[in-house]
């Protein structure tokens, strides 16, 4: 056996580019290794047909003024073989992924240079919702809540590339919540020639997974793909009992494209359920009565902490169990019309249904008339985008606009069945919510990319955004109630209350509320040098607060009182693309420095006992971020990206359900914003006959970050410890040939994560000791530890 070196040995480079490319996984280091146009290949390593969704190319990332991270699948696969989309992102810089479980099934919380998408259960984030977050260009998070539940992506197979971008972007790729990014997952596409790929997958814990991608090739002027994947298996937090709180997921995507003379019609569909029991965080140190059992007085019933019961430990089924579904459908469609030879007209259309299920039916340490939870909410989106590009000699036009219309429905009902309360069915002292929001989101935009010569793109731009929220409370239609229940009442509007048995979180007066706004924006790319262009960028945008939970805005706050959410963001910085130069083959790169201002905040953090702290203020983002990939010798992939952030509150002031409402913390540190981040692998390719061996090493630092206490509603100047893992695996694959099937190849990878199984926590919090019912009001710290060594094999077929 030996390693293929940068020599002249044509025959063993044809041999390892044609195995290469047979396989899934390794199609990203040809198209490197062959300088091919990535915009026309897909992540199967075959040619895309004309209206599919490209892989940015090399070319147009090195001319945009914009700070965009490109994840190929050799990045995607670092996640492991049963990650979801949140846990790719870990590898693009600045970007942290937090979460519970160890799976796509699971939920996770993401921050982008700080700013925060997502939800995993637990608060303290500040920018809430203030990234996009798209699927082959449609916008998948919620437009009222502005909230993306990771897991309705749960299957990372079945994605071909993933685009992150650096601030809120030109005005044309803009959606209504991208003041501190976004990010776009684009699928496996539609081919010109028939193709698949199968992949295995069992490992730790019980984890199985199986992903597919199914080709048809071009055949009357259509090609159509269908993708997805199933899987199941337990978290790595076991209790006492046995109990390993299990979890399971599927999804099933597809896309047909239609050719015809003038351009190009699109049709698709996406589907997702993501189930399973989530983990209760676990405190740090021992707390006194907090035990495994829920019962402090049970003979030999150790208590319950990381240092007591275990660091991966987690509570018998009939202590806590509560279960979490995820699901999310959409259809759509795309046309692409060229009006004549310089003029093409775009329209997209979707429907989108998004509905989460939370049941909760044990609790001993919150026994009482809420001790069970049955939250439904779901939301009903609408929406288009139509635009026309126009190509003159010496620039490029943009302009067009879009509108999106949803219906959301925060349903939740904390009941007791011993009170005679069910999910449906409102006991004395509980606390229900059935709000209802509608969101009309309207924007227009115009962008110039003006070039008058080839090393030299200017592209100001310009949106108008209007956002109308409309409120109203349907508890009383929508549930039924127990004798002798009284709700409360109140309205933000006028300060009115009633006082009752029960609580309605909700507000008793509808409201409407509508708030326009002008978002200017510039960048700008100058190629100073044939392998380095320098760039830069300003951007303002604008977002609505978000709405929903248990408070905030119509809900508690005054609604006439709030203020569009404002972000001025600056880019800076150079970019870097070598084509063999020494051991810079097809090397890209990039550093950036950045700059946020996160201004007319409206915080919201939920607790555990589903109230919420409201807080207002301003946030400020600072630092760089740099990235590289490079094939050094033909047969060695490396990449690496870090960052250096540092996240302060300009203003900060605590309001609605703080212990200390109306204290300033301004100038405080912006609580799970690690100050440094970075990761680093490499890929090598060993070729003995026509068998391919490739052994992967990679490590993933994140660096320490504040915490956010529960106790004062406020960001906390202790930090959670920084933390690193050290990632391996192996692949083997072997080409075959069958009878009247063709040139087909055959893998086996293990894949190893956290081998030094290094002991760590993703989150930490301070809690007052309401969520284990501790009678003694306090300050203890509770975590979600990250997952120990995990082991995983799979099998793949490629044709």
């Amino acid at each position: 056996m030996t390693p293929y070196r940068h020599a002249n040995n044509n025959g063993k480079r044809a041999a390892l580019a044609a195995l290469l490319m047979s396989s899934t996984a390794f199609a990203p280091v040809v198209a490197h290794a062959q300088a091919v146009n990535a915009g026309t290949v897909s992540a199967a390593g075959a040619t895309t047909v004309s209206g599919a969704t490209p892989v940015p190319s090399h070319k147009k990332l090195f001319h945009s003024g914009t700070t965009t991270r490109v994840l190929n699948r050799k990045l995607i696969d670092a996640a492991g073989p049963v990650a979801g989309a949140a846990q790719i992102l870990s590898y693009s810089p600045g970007v942290s992924v937090t979460g519970y479980g160890n799976s796509g099934s699971t939920k996770y919380t993401i921050t982008l240079d700080g700013v925060q998408q997502g939800w995993g259960g637990y608060g303290g984030f500040t920018g809430t919702g203030s990234i996009a977050i798209t699927l082959d260009g449609i916008p998948v998070v919620d437009p009222s809540s502005n909230l993306w539940q990771s897991n309705t992506i749960p299957q990372s197979g079945m994605i071909q590339d993933v685009a992150v971008t650096y601030g809120p972007g030109n005005p044309a790729d803009r959606w209504f919540n991208n003041i501190g990014g976004g990010v776009e997952y684009t699928p496996v596409q539609p081919t010109a020639k028939p193709g698949g790929d199968v992949t295995l997958t069992y490992g730790s814990y019980g984890q199985k997974n199986i992903e597919f991608d199914l080709r048809t090739g071009e055949y009357d002027g259509w090609s159509t793909v269908l993708a997805g994947g199933a899987g199941n298996g337990n978290s790595f937090r076991k209790a006492p009992d046995g109990f390993q709180s299990p979890n399971e997921n599927y999804s099933i995507y597809l896309k047909s494209v239609k050719q015809f003379s003038a351009g190009n019609i699109q049709f698709g569909g996406y589907f997702a359920r993501s189930a399973g029991y989530r983990v209760p965080v676990i405190p740090v140190s021992p707390i006194a009565g907090v035990t495994v059992t829920g019962n402090p007085g049970a003979a030999g019933s150790t208590l319950y902490s990381q240092q007591t019961s275990g660091y991966d430990s987690a509570l018998p089924f009939n202590t806590y169990e509560k279960f979490d579904t995820n699901s999310m459908w959409l259809v759509f469609a795309k046309e692409n019309v060229n009006l004549d030879d310089t003029t093409t007209l775009h329209n997209l259309t979707w429907y989108e249904n998004i509905t989460r299920v939370h049941s909760r039916l044990n609790d001993l340490y919150n026994s009482g008339p809420q001790v069970s939870e049955y939250n439904d909410p779901h939301t009903n989106i609408f929406g288009d985008k139509l635009w026309i590009t126009k190509d003159f000699t010496d620039n490029t036009v943009d302009i067009g606009g879009y509108y999106i219309h949803d219906t959301y429905n925060s349903r939740n009902n904390f009941y007791d069945v011993l009170d005679g309360g069910d999910k449906n069915t409102v006991n004395i002292g509980g606390k229900i919510r059935s709000s209802y929001f509608t969101q009309d989101d309207f924007a227009m935009f115009a962008q110039d990319d003006i070039h008058p010569i080839d090393a030299l793109h200017i592209t100001p731009g310009i949106r108008f955004v209007s956002f109308q929220t409309g409120y109203s409370n349907g508890a009383l239609q929508d549930f039924t109630y127990a004798p002798g229940v009284v709700l409360s009442s109140h309205c933000p509007l006028n300060g009115t209350s009633t006082k009752g048995n029960t609580t309605d979180q909700g507000a008793s007066c509808d409201a409407s509320e509508s708030r326009n706004g002008v978002e200017p924006s510039i960048s700008a790319n100058l190629q100073v040098l044939p392998w380095m262009s320098l760039y830069g960028s300003y951007a303002e945008s604008l977002r609505t607060p978000s709405v929903g939970g248990g408070g905030g805005l119509f809900q508690k706050v005054d609604p006439t009182s709030y203020h569009l959410e404002l972000g001025q963001d600056f880019q800076a910085g150079a970019k870097f693309k070598v084509d063999h130069q020494g051991i810079l083959n097809h090397f890209i790169a990039g550093i950036s420095y950045f700059h946020l201002r996160y201004a007319k905040q409206s915080i919201n953090y939920t607790l555990a006992n589903g109230n919420t702290i409201t807080a207002s203020g301003s946030s400020i983002y600072k630092g760089v971020n740099l990235y590289f990939d490079d094939n050094p010798l033909y047969s060695l992939f490396v990449y690496g990206n870090a960052s250096i952030n540092n996240a302060t509150y300009q203003t900060y002031v605590t309001g609605a359900g703080a212990a200390n409402a109306g204290t300033s913390f301004s100038g405080s540190n912006v609580p799970y914003v690690p100050r440094a981040s970075f990761n680093i692998g490499a890929y090598y390719d060993y070729l003995s006959g026509s068998t391919l061996i490739q052994p992967r090493a990679w490590y993933q630092f994140t660096g320490t970050q504040n915490l956010f206490n529960n106790f004062t509603g406020a960001p906390s100047t202790e930090k959670m410890p920084s933390y690193g893992t050290i990632n391996l695996s192996l692949k083997v694959a072997v080409p075959l040939t069958l009878p009247y099937a063709g040139r087909k190849t055959l893998d086996f990878k293990l894949t190893a994560l956290n081998v030094a199984n290094n002991r760590y926590n993703e989150y930490e919090y301070i809690g007052t000791g309401g969520y284990f019912g501790v009678a003694q009001a306090g300050q203890y710290l509770y975590a979600y530890p990250g997952a120990p060594f995990t082991i995983y094999g799979s099998v793949g077929m490629h044709f």
